[in-house]
This record gives structure tokens, sequence and C-alpha cells, in this order.
């Protein structure tokens, strides 16, 4: 990566990089402080890349997962390797308020006095040059007791603090556009521009993940564009468990609103539009707090008189804890009052087990195709046995496939008033139905193997999939389904039909909490 050409682009704010370019021809104790997302780390390896030190090592410590043991063997690498401080080296310490309170000590001493403590053993180490980074807020850990007042101030000497992209939305056009330019040339697609309407999308979305967040949608999206430029079509291509994305913001502002509502039921758009206003102003209140409190801090320092200073600082910490709960107690209710309504569950399901065996279908040049009936209704099968019926039969399937064969998945509803006689009874109970048909290329022999799933006995019994089958054919009976083979020989190809009842309530589900 060239940190030269990243001091001169839109991705960190100017004081951002005027900070981090006095920092880099300097050995300071330099602490970078923002929210996730916010490549802490990055502006870390600009510093250490573009200045004095750059023909040295950089070594990255994770305090979340560090142990006083594995710290003090981080360490006793690093001391062996740059030969105890005859050649300079940057360490990197990455969330370092999740350190114990025994590793803080033991750092706050090497970096006051370059003393390492080792069992019976101890060092005097020099030339390494400290850069930390937290999510959280470290002076606040402080207060709280959770972090050493004393470590806090030798790790920030020079302090860098990261904005949020909610604070620079007129940047974010222009960082957005950066980026797409810059991995066209890495992944070779002439794709260089992004629609007036993309960029208002972007905007007005509140980027919990920041400038990583935006970053993976525009690289995704231009993956999976077909287009010259990047349209909102490209932006809607989304992987799994990603229900606080960019992609589920896109779905809520562009939902329609439904044909018929019970009376006086609420609006699902305006509900939701209304949630997404609720979230984003939420949002915009807490990031001034964080500032207000940042600002208290220092102010904190500028009172001589101690108790008035420590009276003035719990008074503005205790309100904007107030504001903080009442604001989080929204966001809960938010959560709680909007739920989503769950669709095409088999169609995800399909996609995950498929992606799952991506590898092997490529190694055998199996072609996928697929013929998906839009807005499928929801089944009553459990999403989890879903999964199991669907991979097992994947499973079976595969092995029947000779190389550049085929396999394909068609989805559709049924109503059995319109099927033949012969139609299940439990079905009609239930009044309709989906069918999922897996057809492939070849058959297994001997044919007494499918036999067997329909009650006939088997040959091979002890086979495990055999067995897997027919546990797959009691989950179906189980929920009111039903499941049948067709073998055609001659041409060769198998069709498997899988016949579920429909849902008829409506499913809802809400979303998690955000990890941090």
């Amino acid at each position: 990566m060239n940190y030269q050409e990243l001091i001169h682009s839109p991705i960190f704010p100017s004081q951002v990089i005027s900070l981090a370019q006095k920092a880099a021809h300097n050995n300071v104790p330099v602490f970078i402080q923002g929210e996730r997302g916010t490549e802490k780390e990055l502006v870390a390896k600009i510093i250490h890349y573009t200045g004095d030190w750059k023909f040295y090592r950089f070594y990255k410590i994770d305090c979340k997962t560090q142990t006083e043991d594995s710290f003090r063997g981080e360490f006793t690498r690093v001391f062996r390797e740059n030969n105890f401080g005859t050649i300079p080296a940057t360490v990197y310490l990455r969330e370092i308020g999740e350190l114990g309170q025994s590793c803080q000590s033991r750092l706050s001493d090497l970096i006051e006095d370059g003393f390492l403590q080792n069992g019976a053993e101890s060092k005097v180490i020099k030339n390494l040059r400290f850069i930390s980074s937290s999510s959280g807020n470290l002076k606040e850990k402080v207060t709280q007791g959770k972090f050493s007042e004393d470590l806090y101030h030798r790790i920030s000497t020079l302090s860098v603090y990261l904005p949020t992209l909610r604070d620079r939305v007129e940047e974010i056009s222009t960082i957005a556009q950066y980026i797409l330019e810059e991995y066209s040339k890495k992944m070779k697609i002439s794709k260089v521009e992004i629609s007036d309407n993309i960029l208002k999308l972007f905007q007005n979305y509140w980027w919990p993940g920041n400038l990583r967040e935006l970053e993976q949608v525009i690289i995704r999206s231009a993956m999976f564009s077909e287009g010259k430029d990047l349209t909102e079509r490209d932006l809607l291509f989304e992987t799994e468990n990603e229900s606080e994305s960019f992609v589920t913001f896109l779905k809520k502002a562009d939902s329609k609103l439904a044909e018929s509502k019970p009376q006086g039921f609420p609006s699902e758009q305006n509900t939701n539009i209304l949630s997404l206003f609720l979230i984003e102003l939420v949002h915009r209140i807490k990031n001034p707090l964080v500032s207000v409190k940042t600002f208290t801090q220092l102010l904190r320092e500028k009172f001589n008189d101690a108790e008035f200073r420590e009276h003035f600082y719990k008074i503005v910490t205790e309100d904007i804890g107030k504001i903080d709960s009442v604001l989080n107690h929204l966001l809960t209710y938010i959560k709680i009052n909007t739920p989503i309504e769950k669709k095409d569950t088999v169609h995800f399901i399909l996609e995950e087990i498929l992606r799952r065996h991506e590898g092997q279908l490529q190694d055998r040049n199996i072609k996928i195709f697929k013929k998906f009936e839009k807005d499928l209704p929801e089944t009553t099968v459990h999403e989890e046995q879903l999964r199991y019926i669907l991979d097992a039969l994947l499973q079976y399937v595969l092995p029947s496939v000779p190389p550049n064969g085929s396999i394909g998945f068609l989805t559709k509803s049924l109503d059995p008033r319109t099927e033949a006689a012969e139609a299940n009874k439990s079905h009609k109970k239930n009044g309709r139905y989906i069918e999922i048909l897996i057809i492939f290329t070849g058959y297994k022999k001997p044919v007494e193997q499918f036999e067997s799933v329909l009650g006939i006995p088997a040959l091979q019994k002890e086979e495990a999939v055999e067995l897997e089958l027919r546990l797959v054919k009691e989950i179906i009976q189980k929920n009111q389904g039903m499941m049948r083979f067709e073998v055609n020989e001659k041409k060769p190809r198998t069709i498997v039909s899988l016949r579920f009842p429909i849902e008829r309530r409506r499913l809802i589900y809400y979303q998690p909490e955000a990890v941090s």
C-alpha cells in the first residue's frame, strides 16, 4: 500500500493527516481514538511508514486477546527480533483499553523507563515507539477506575481523534468516488462513476461501520456490477447475516406500501422511514455528546481549584450520561417497535447452502440453474430444519452429478384444489403449500437407495448418506410435508420434489443488537 498517496487522499480529514505527519517524524507515543471502522490501524501505519522509521519493523499487538503471559510473550518476541533495542521498531497496541491491570502496569514502566521485568531477569529497552488505539472512550475508563490514569497520560503525548462518517456527510461523495477509482484499478474493472442518487443514499445512511463499511459496500457492489457505472441495483447485492447493513437500509428506504392493510394498521413504509429517521437522529445527537464530554475532560484541567474541577466534571458527565441513557432506551424502543417481516427464507437458505458447496461445484464444473418464484410464501417448517433438509439432499445429489453436469432449483407455491386427486391430505388441511424441485443430471445406483427413502427396504442401509436421508424423510413427515423421487435412467435425470405447508401467519423478527 502506498501510504504517501493516502496522505493526499480524501480518506482522512486534513487535520488528522496534519497530526499524523507531525507524529511520523518523531517517536513520541501517539494515541488514536475513533469508532470501529474509522481505520485507526491505517493511521498508525501512515505514521510509521511515512516517517523516519519506515524502514524498520511495525508490530501489531491486539490487546483484546492478551493475558498477562501472552502479553509478556509478545514483547519478548519484539525485543529479540529488534535485538533488545539496537534496531528501532514501532509497536501498535490495538484496543489498548482492553488490557488488564497487571499488563497496564508493565506497559507503563516500559514506556516511561524502557524497563522490562521478565521473572528474575530485567532488561532496559530503547528505540521503541508506541502507537495505541481505542474504539471506546478511554478517558471515561480512567474515571471509572478501569484504566490506569498514569498509563493514559504516557500513551497520549499526541492524540489523534478520527471522526465518524456521520460527522463527514459533505465528504462522503468524494471518499466514495476515491474508493471506487482505487479498487477499479486493482480489480481491473472500468466502472469509475457513481450516480447522484447513490451518493445521496450514501449521505443519508448513518454508517455504523464507518469507512470500513463504506469500502465494503462499494467494493462488493463493483465486483457484482455488470454495467459501466455503479447503480442502485448493484448496491442490493447482499451476504448472509446483514440485518444491520447498508443493504437493509436500502430495502427499508425503498419498501412499498402493502396492497391492503387492516383498518388502523400503520403503514409499514411510513413506520420504517420514521424508524430510520429516529435512528439517524439518535446517532447525530450521540456524536456531539462525545465531543462535549471530551472537551469537558480537557477543560477540567484548566481549573486551579481541585474541588471545583471535580464537581464541574461530575455534573457535566452525569448529565451527558443521562442523555446517553435516554438515547439508548430510544434505540431499544425503535428496535422492538419495528418488526421486520420474514421473507424469502427458502431462497436465502438455498443460496447459503450453494455458497457453502461452491468450491466442490467449481472443481467439477457443475452448472447451477435457478428459477425462483417471486415473493415465495414462508413455510411452517423451521428454518434450521429446512437448512438441514436441503443441505443433506445436496450432499446426496452431488456425487451423482457427473463433471460438467448441472443441478437446477425451482420453487413455486401451489394450491391443492388445482392439483390431482392424489394430492396429500395434510396439504389440503393447510390450504396451500410450496414446492421445491431439485433436478440434476445423473442418478444413483442402485435405484433401491431411492426406494428406501420411500419406505422400501434397501440393500445398503448402512451407508451414512442413506441413513441421513431417512432422517430427512422423518423430519419432513413430522412437518406434514412430502418428499418424492423421480428417476429417468434414459436421459439420465433425477427429480427430487419437496412439498411443505405454507405458513398462514405473518412471520416477523426483530433486529439483533449491533455488535461493537
